[in-house]
């Protein structure tokens, strides 16, 4: 199940402001950017480029297993962040796993 509407990252505007203006953290996989925002809800944008995915169904399929960790982990409460996750590595589909893995620890080091 994809995460509620309001806790999406979608306006370019604001993407770009999380780019420009937020903190790394940096894994194997993946790195997210993330900025404080006043609306005190977190929101979140999953960028997975076809240049690492080159097959569209499996790009969905990394965002959903995204989705369904940061509605799992209980992530949504707390701090009110805004949050990108950016795949920066070409993923197999043997890798999934270990996407999840590095999801899990990039999300409790921030």
């Amino acid at each position: 199940m994809a995460l509620p509407k309001k806790n999406r990252l979608s306006n370019k505007k604001d993407i770009d402001r999380v780019f420009k203006n937020g903190r790394t953290v940096k894994g194997s996989f993946l790195f997210i950017k993330l900025s404080d925002n006043p609306r005190g809800y977190s929101r979140f944008a999953f960028i997975v480029p076809s240049k690492y995915v080159p097959i569209a169904a499996d790009r969905n399929r990394i965002k959903r297993v995204f989705s369904e960790e940061v509605r799992n982990g209980q992530i949504l409460s707390g701090k009110s962040r805004d949050v990108i996750v950016f795949a920066c590595r070409k993923i197999t589909r043997s890798e999934l796993d270990n996407l999840t893995k590095d999801l899990r620890g990039l999300l409790s080091k921030i």
